[in-house]
């Protein structure tokens, strides 16, 4: 959910500032306390459970495979665990378009680029296939003490009824803003012409957490069987499904999620005797390297924009994107460090894999100058015994044990992309022109209600007819014209020709088909269906092309 386009990462920007040595010792630490209410959303229980309820329920992406919480999962610091340094699944290829290259981007995946009825079409750099973010998802954790959000700051405090234009909350509704961003991404929850009614819509029309395999006791028991119509009539005392009330009810929840039983809440309240040795050393480094500068308070962040020098500015000009003020060419919000060690890959493009890295960056004084570069982020001098306690001290100290176990008010639904609901490839392809095989693109749940169920093939011959066969039982890989066949062709076999793929060219042809799965989906509870696309191409031997396999389990 705070994934959004442009696309969000992490920036760990410890800004160093202050020479070494000076600064005294350190202040009295300070508590968190918890974050402040707006008078206009009070956080009633009924309001809260709705955003949690709403927070994870995949089928408020048009694809129904990512939820608000898909890139904020609390056991990963409440950003994403599919975030992975080099994994084609969630790298960008930054501002120059290439993969492969230093400014690529560590971001959450997303979805394909799609069109209202289901279909998809081929996005820049991606194709068929989920896109990714150009940004690191910053976490949720804790969100609700910054004024602004997104890195950013675009999603600021007033909040307006999206609808009406009625002014809602005149100040401290940046996460009622953000909760309505990503619902119109293209690149990580929508669709092309998508609107925040079609949204309201789908969630009056669906039953909730209806893909998630599991559900916290409470929250079972608190929906019951009862429709989001019924839920949202509870929280708000009055009918209606409205996007003003997801937002309000999204920013709800998100203010109950604060992490304030770390280790160094302890030291707060007790003394030095919470954090061991090598801990408080750090403890020590922090203040004396100046990183309490910008990480600063309780929170561990001054909620400021700053640029550090993680990339040169034009890659992503950050800040300077909603204020135009030439000075914020490529800042980030600072983030808060509570639950850092959670949230590898660090800073906003995820480009440090680790803290001994971030702290690298920070002891040469960044990567890349700009007129506008925090005076701060300058060379450190650390000596390793100072680098290392400097890391032990970003670790266990900030980090929430309920964060990690995902536990009190961490709980939460299991993701059906968590528990294998969605599809499967298996098998492999069998190349057409040029060697190139066809690419099957499989990434919707299989619900019995899933009213468009989509199934792409990318990278195939274009302008070749094409067919879709689908059957009850797996095939072997047995020579079909000289393609291999992961259908059995049993006798529930079914092809079905789709015209010819769009596109020009020998890995150019791509195609979409959408089914109504909740048409005869209830008699498919349970039951595994295969499908396989077939490209007729005179490239391929034997004159077919096919992809590979690809496994549904209907629930």
């Amino acid at each position: 959910m705070f994934c959004s386009a442009p696309l969000p990462l992490i920036a760990l920007a410890l800004c160093t500032g202050m020479l070494r040595g000076q600064g005294g010792p350190p202040p009295p630490p300070q508590p968190l306390q918890p974050p402040a209410v707006p008078a206009a959303n009070p956080s009633t229980p009924a309001r809260v459970a709705l955003g949690q309820t709403l927070f994870w329920d995949e089928q408020l992406s048009s694809t129904r495979s990512t939820a608000c919480g898909t890139c904020h999962i609390p056991g990963a610091g409440s950003s994403d665990p599919r975030t992975l340094i080099g994994a084609a699944a969630s790298t960008h290829p930054g501002a120059d378009g290439v993969l492969g290259t230093p400014d690529d981007v560590a971001g959450s995946p997303g979805v394909p680029l799609s069109l209202a009825d289901g279909a998809y079409i081929p996005a820049e750099d991606f194709g068929l296939e989920p896109q990714v973010t150009g940004r690191k998802a910053p976490p949720a954790i804790n969100a609700a003490y910054m004024p602004t959000l997104f890195w950013d700051g675009r999603a600021g405090g007033a909040f307006n009824d999206p609808d009406s234009g009625e002014l809602l909350i005149p100040n401290g509704g940046a996460l009622e803003n953000q909760a309505l961003g990503p619902l119109l991404s293209t690149a990580e929850m929508g669709h092309l012409g998508r609107n925040l009614t079609d949204v309201a819509l789908r969630v009056e029309q669906s039953e909730p957490l209806a893909l998630s395999p599991a559900l916290p006791a409470a929250l079972a028991a608190w929906i019951g069987e009862r429709s989001y119509a019924a839920l949202f009539q509870e929280a708000f005392g009055s009918e209606g499904v409205t996007p003003a009330r997801m937002g309000l009810a999204i920013a709800a929840y998100e203010r109950t999620l604060f992490s304030d039983q770390t280790p160094w809440d302890a030291f707060a309240a007790s003394g030095p005797g919470a954090l061991t040795p090598l801990e408080n050393q750090g403890r020590q480094v922090f203040v004396q390297a100046g990183c309490r500068v910008c990480h600063s308070g309780a929170l561990f962040s001054d909620t400021q924009f700053h640029y550090i020098g993680v990339r040169p500015p034009p890659e992503d000009f950050g800040r300077f994107e909603t204020t135009g003020v030439p000075g914020d060419r490529g800042s980030m919000k600072t983030p808060s460090l509570r639950n850092v060690q959670l949230r590898a890959p660090f800073m906003h493009g995820g480009q440090l894999a680790t803290l001994a890295q971030v702290v690298d960056f920070y002891d040469r004084g960044g990567d890349f100058n700009a007129p506008n570069k925090a005076p701060q982020i300058q060379p450190l001098g650390l000596s390793p015994g100072e680098k290392n306690a400097l890391v032990a001290f970003l670790g266990r100290p900030l980090t929430d044990p309920r964060v990690l176990a995902e536990s009190g008010p961490f709980e939460r639904p299991l993701l059906a992309s968590e528990a294998g609901r969605l599809p499967s490839l298996f098998g492999a392809p069998s190349p057409g022109s040029a060697g190139l095989p066809p690419q099957a693109v499989a990434v919707e749940p299989p619900h019995q209600d899933n009213p468009n169920l989509t199934l792409a093939l990318q990278r195939g011959l274009g302008g070749a007819p094409v067919w879709l066969g689908l059957d009850l039982a797996p095939g072997s890989g047995a020579p079909l014209h000289g393609a291999a066949s992961w259908l059995a062709f049993s006798p529930a076999v079914q092809l079905l020709p789709l015209g010819a793929l769009s596109g020009s060219g020998p890995g150019a042809g791509w195609l979409s088909a959408v089914a109504d799965l909740s048409v005869i989906g209830p008699s498919l509870v349970g039951v595994n269906v295969y499908a396989q696309w077939f490209v007729i191409d005179p490239g391929a031997s034997g004159g077919l092309a096919a992809s590979a396999g690809v496994e549904l389990s209907v629930f």
